[in-house]
């Protein structure tokens, strides 16, 4: 009885070994890969040449996205630009080599996703597979979006002023005091 239990056990781990062995290590199909914002002018996003001949990389605090200059960024969505990638598409990272399994995964530690034509550098935010999508998002910094905040509302409180002032001017022009 307790070897019978023993080898259920053996047999229980050894396929869930050969269960994480066969788990998908590239894309398997042509697939699309997005970057959230990056035609946003305010989201730090920037074009640049290099870091090859032949290549242009876009660049932000997070992140670099390195394509061959033949290879054209697709606008996708309001604000997205997106890429088709090849199904040789694979991760790496400080622990290994990444399993491309849907889901939302924050990136932890920095991670390269490549697959011979295109290089995706990330060290934050977030890497979204669904089939063969993978959207990434950037780490938002909230400081930013509130200092915009202040300003938006500086410049409405500074035009209801000027407009309250004028219509006063215009009161009192009528009225002839």
């Amino acid at each position: 009885m307790m070897w019978g239990a023993a080898l259920a056990v053996c047999l229980v781990m050894s396929g869930a070994l050969a269960m994480a062995d066969d788990a998908p290590r590239t894309l398997g199909r042509p697939g699309y890969l997005v970057i959230e914002a990056a035609r946003d002018s305010t989201a730090g996003f920037r074009w640049e040449s290099g870091p090859g001949p032949g290549h242009r990389s876009l660049v932000w605090d997070q992140g670099r996205l390195i394509l061959p200059d033949t290879l054209e960024a697709e606008n996708f969505a309001r604000r997205d630009i997106g890429i088709p990638c090849t199904a040789r598409l694979e991760g790496t990272g400080a622990s290994g080599r990444l399993v491309l399994r849907d889901g939302v995964y924050p990136v932890s530690e920095p991670v390269v996703l490549s697959d011979g034509r295109l290089e995706l550098q990330v060290s934050a935010g977030e890497l979204e597979f669904r089939g063969a999508g993978i959207r990434y998002r950037r780490t938002v910094d909230e400081t930013s979006e509130f200092r915009a905040g202040l300003l938006l509302l500086a410049g409405v409180t500074l035009m209801v002023i000027v407009l309250l002032r004028r219509a006063r001017l215009k009161a009192i022009e009528r009225t002839g005091i």
